[in-house]
């Protein structure tokens, strides 16, 4: 018996995506150390641009996405301009339907349309007092400020992210709350140095930060605390556990 497979396929099949979510998102997360700021990908099938696009917003949510189409006629093996009566069915699309009036020039001067500061943020280790100097800077006097240690090659950290993410940008307890996250290492070995100036740094513990993902309270932007609160104890525990302990956790802080 013979069986042929339509090449068509790729376009519907929800593996395409799939694969780029689970392999490159994470791959180019690793390999940039976490500082990835922005994601362009050219569209074909748009597997690689939905599932890449689907890990960043997970675990690094200002990324910012962009997708690129050739000129009308092109002609690139493998890379098209799809007319819009003819999309590939994994390609998930959002828009607003608005009218006229919803904006125009007249309200461009208005700093109505000027981006908020930025509420949650990424950075790498070795840039973390300066980021975080920049970053109180940005938010609201009385914000809460807490920081996530986490890395992009820790299956720990690969399954609290997406919580933590989800309870500060949701309704839950952490809505009105600022996240700083903290890449503590390109690889587990820079991480597991015993020189990580992280060992020693007592603000995370009286004999520095040893594990990984912790979070920690660091008080308001204004108010910041000397001695951070620190909830330790996220390693090896389910989902709902790492939801439990992080909202119970906000919730003591206020």
């Amino acid at each position: 018996m013979q069986f042929a497979i339509s090449s068509q396929a790729r376009f519907a099949n929800q593996d395409n995506p799939q694969a780029h979510y689970e392999g490159t998102g994470p791959e180019i997360m690793r390999q940039t150390a976490g500082q990835i700021t922005h994601f362009v990908s050219s569209m074909g099938t748009t597997g690689t641009s939905m599932g890449c696009s689907r890990y960043f917003k997970e675990v690094k949510p200002e990324v910012e996405i962009v997708g690129l189409q050739p000129a009308e006629g092109a002609q690139i093996p493998g890379i098209r301009r799809w007319p819009k009566e003819y999309l590939p069915s994994i390609f998930d699309e959002e828009g607003i339907f608005a009218g006229m009036s919803s904006g125009g020039d007249r309200y461009l001067s208005t700093g109505v349309f000027d981006p908020p500061p930025p509420a949650h943020h990424s950075c790498y280790y070795k840039n973390l007092d300066l980021t975080l100097s920049q970053h109180r800077k940005a938010l609201p006097e009385d914000m809460p400020l807490f920081m996530l240690f986490t890395a992009p090659w820790c299956p720990d950290c690969t399954t609290t992210l997406p919580i933590v993410n989800e309870i500060f940008t949701g309704q839950g307890a952490g809505a009105n709350f600022s996240l700083l996250r903290c890449i503590v290492g390109k690889t587990r070995e820079e991480w597991k140095d015993p020189r990580h100036p992280f060992r020693s740094d007592t603000r995370w513990g009286p004999n520095g930060l040893s594990e990984i993902p912790t979070l920690a309270c660091l008080g308001t932007a204004s108010s910041p605390l000397v001695q951070p609160r620190v909830l330790s104890g996220l390693e090896k525990i389910d989902r709902e556990q790492v939801r439990f302990k992080v909202e119970s956790f906000l919730k003591e802080q206020g």
